[in-house]
């Protein structure tokens, strides 16, 4: 039964929680069972944990993979991102397709939108 109770320190001791997690959904014929349920939050809890330190995303290096990344995190789709931003739809994809460059006004509208740093998308253009 499981006996993990941190968050593992490589890749085997993560595979092994997994293995625990699993087998208390198994235990429990597919669902955790309530007297489970204190154990299974502690090592989902130290699995998540593991997760975000071990698999991190890199940061999008383009204005193309800046505005997919926006999209993909707030769920939008084209049509929704370039009301966001304040630009026709056509004029959206062909940023990024990469057929365009971003005017003064889109990179205004990222930066005020999303929060970005201006010498970040500068740099990105």
């Amino acid at each position: 039964m499981p006996k993990n109770n941190f968050a593992p320190a490589n890749e085997s001791e993560y595979r092994q929680l997994m293995a625990d997690i699993e087998q208390l959904v198994m235990v429990g014929n597919g669902s955790i069972r309530k007297e489970d349920l204190g154990t299974y939050a502690s090592l989902a809890k130290a699995a998540a944990e593991y997760e975000q330190n071990v698999y991190t995303v890199p940061h999008p290096k383009t204005i193309e993979g800046l505005l997919e990344w926006k999209m993909f995190e707030l769920k939008l789709k084209q049509k929704s991102m370039a009301e966001k931003l304040h630009v026709s739809e056509s004029k959206l994809s062909l940023v990024m397709s990469g057929k365009q460059k971003p005017g003064t006004a889109l990179l205004k509208s990222i930066h005020t939108e999303f929060g970005i740093d201006d010498n970040v998308l500068l740099g990105m253009v």
